[in-house]
């Protein structure tokens, strides 16, 4: 079972590049517009292939969230996705086309373009020392996939992957319509949802994938050096309904490349699914140190949660996901905290057609302590200084609509 079978069913010392970022960047645009002009040649020349091999989609995200702590910025602190409250949001439109590569010696490709909330931060703010976004990340932030691919012919089929493609590592998706709670839970937020560069992944038996991926950096859209970073992942499906897979990333995130301060991260899931009940755990723990400090102290940040999805009867279903998340230093959430929090979910999907509609209400209650920790509160306490409380309830309505060839 591969990982994208996993999540339908379940729902950075090497050699320096002396090439700039933004040449490195180019070439590898320029790269993947000749694989994509070669994948298409060698489509118009194969006459096996159908127009049923090419498929396209829509989606189209909406929310409204009452924040009981109705916060005048509107905004849900220490979240990257659904980070708007007491408000209409529009949090992700999505169009897409894409090819797969089923056959060895066969070409595939996926293009697609995205909008709303849940795009604003992919792009990080400018930190001295670490991030600073991509020329052009604002723009880019738009581009969901932008990718081929190749299943060489070889042993089982090595499927190799190039450009802009979905991250290896997330239990749940960057969209909300594969997960089974609307709100994505703070693992997701804060690991990466998207890669560019290379990958490759291979079949070593029908239980057994492994994949790796040479990649721009642990966040796409920022640049902090000219050296790549490293992912690995491994799934093995141990028994007909549990599958674990481990997953890396190894690489420098930082302006001082030594390897001492590369980044390490890893994230452990867990799934069993039965016929009505799926249960699956993650877990996932960071840590780099820090060349801008004069101490260079290590960061650390961790965090887990236990998804539960069960199927009631027909369109209708419950899920619930209790979770937490530990930032020790500060380094991902931009605050020394401990989080924790509690989602409930109640679905219904409808499938009409090519249509796909889920409607969810949701109730989640998040909490946080440390010397950084709490959630926006209506009112400052003091002008331009925000005031925080350490808890937050949030009862959410989504709707959202899907179309796929």
């Amino acid at each position: 079972m591969t990982k994208d079978q996993r999540q339908t069913a379940s729902y950075e010392d090497g050699s320096r590049i002396t090439t700039t970022f933004p040449a490195y960047f180019h070439l590898a645009a320029v790269t993947w517009g000749c694989l994509l002009l070669h994948s298409w040649a060698a489509g118009a020349e194969t006459a096996r292939e159908t127009s049923s091999e090419w498929q396209y989609g829509a989606l189209v995200d909406l929310s409204y969230a009452l924040n009981f702590n109705f916060p005048e910025n509107h905004i849900f602190r220490s979240k990257q996705t659904t980070p708007r409250t007491n408000e209409f949001a529009p949090n992700m439109v999505l169009g897409y086309v894409l090819k797969e590569a089923q056959r060895p010696k066969q070409w595939g490709m996926e293009f697609g373009l995205q909008a709303g909330y849940d795009t604003d931060n992919l792009v990080a703010p400018e930190q001295s020392g670490r991030d600073k976004p991509v020329p052009g990340a604002d723009v880019l932030r738009h581009l969901s996939r932008a990718n081929v691919s190749y299943l060489a012919p070889i042993g089982n089929g090595v499927l190799l992957t190039a450009g802009l493609m979905k991250g290896y590592i997330n239990f749940e998706s960057f969209y909300a319509k594969q997960n089974f709670n609307y709100t994505r839970s703070y693992l997701t937020d804060f690991s990466p949802n998207f890669v560019f560069g290379v990958g490759g992944r291979y079949a070593i038996t029908h239980n057994v994938d492994v994949g790796f991926h040479v990649m721009n950096g642990f966040q796409y859209l920022t640049h902090a050096n000219n050296l790549p970073g490293y992912g690995a992942e491994v799934d093995w499906r141990l028994a007909k309904r549990v599958v674990l897979a481990q997953n890396f990333y190894y690489g420098p995130d930082q302006t001082d490349t030594s390897l001492r301060f590369w980044r390490f991260f890893s994230d452990t899931q867990l799934q069993w699914r039965g016929d009505d009940l799926t249960i699956a755990l993650a877990y996932d723990i960071g840590t780099e140190r820090a060349a801008e400090q004069v101490d260079h102290g290590r960061m650390f940040w961790t965090g887990a949660a236990l998804f539960t999805k069960w199927d009631i009867i027909g369109p209708w279903s419950v899920a619930v996901r209790p979770e937490w998340f530990w930032d020790r230093n500060g380094r991902v959430s931009q605050a020394e905290q401990l989080l924790w929090a509690v989602t409930s979910t109640l679905a219904y999907e409808r499938h009409i057609r090519r249509h796909l509609w889920v409607a969810r209400l949701e109730y989640r209650y998040d909490h946080s302590t440390g010397p950084d920790g709490g959630f926006f509160k209506q009112g400052d306490i003091a002008p331009g200084v925000p005031r925080l409380v350490p808890s937050q309830h949030i009862i959410l309505f989504s709707l959202l609509w899907a179309f796929d060839s």
